[in-house]
């Protein structure tokens, strides 16, 4: 699945949306904005996993528009199906 992160600057602070989640984060620099989305999109996929929800893989990061290098599969997925 192809999750995709939008970063809008606003009083020099940094907040990143995932709108396929629709989660929010915000840091005071990009990559530590990228870096919490990730840390949060971890911790929702582990939630949703908890609570018995399917979840597979992501195959792709996607920042304003550019794909993500190096990002670690092991640790990154996304949610593949909503609660039934």
């Amino acid at each position: 699945m192809k999750i995709t992160v939008k970063l809008v600057e606003k009083n020099d602070k940094f907040i990143a949306t995932c709108p396929e989640l629709d989660i929010n984060c915000y840091a005071g620099d990009k990559n530590e904005a990228i870096r919490r989305m990730q840390n949060v999109i971890n911790f929702y996929i582990e939630s949703a996993q908890e609570f018995g929800l399917d979840v597979e893989s992501m195959t792709e990061l996607i920042v304003d528009g550019k794909k993500q290098k190096g990002l670690s599969q092991s640790k990154i997925h996304a949610i593949s199906e909503t609660i039934n």
